[in-house]
């Protein structure tokens, strides 16, 4: 299934800049998890909070395993995104052989 509705023209700009956004919003999810990943295992904090504009999370190294799957969700989540958006162009690379 494809993200963007070609069969209604008048909004596929508004249908590319929604998914556009939301890849955005996700990389920054993404660049916020790490900060408390780095923070708990690198700056040796017993515990990390952060606002997530409407509510305040707070995390500890009990938590890492559940922070390490949101990760690995997040990462999925924005290769698929860029994969539908056509910003991940994976190049596939053929070797031929002789057959003589």
């Amino acid at each position: 299934m494809a993200l963007i509705d070609s069969d209604n023209p008048v909004t596929i700009e508004d249908q590319k800049k929604f998914w556009e956004d939301t890849l955005t919003n996700t990389r920054a999810l993404l660049f916020n998890l790490d900060k408390i990943i780095y923070g708990l295992t690198h700056e040796e904090r017993k515990s990390y909070s952060m606002d997530t504009g409407q509510t305040t999370i707070n995390v500890t190294m009990q938590d890492m395993g559940s922070l390490i799957d949101r990760r690995e969700k997040l990462l999925k989540q924005i290769e698929d995104l860029e994969d539908k958006l056509g910003l991940n162009q994976k190049t596939q690379i053929f070797q031929g052989v002789p057959s003589w």
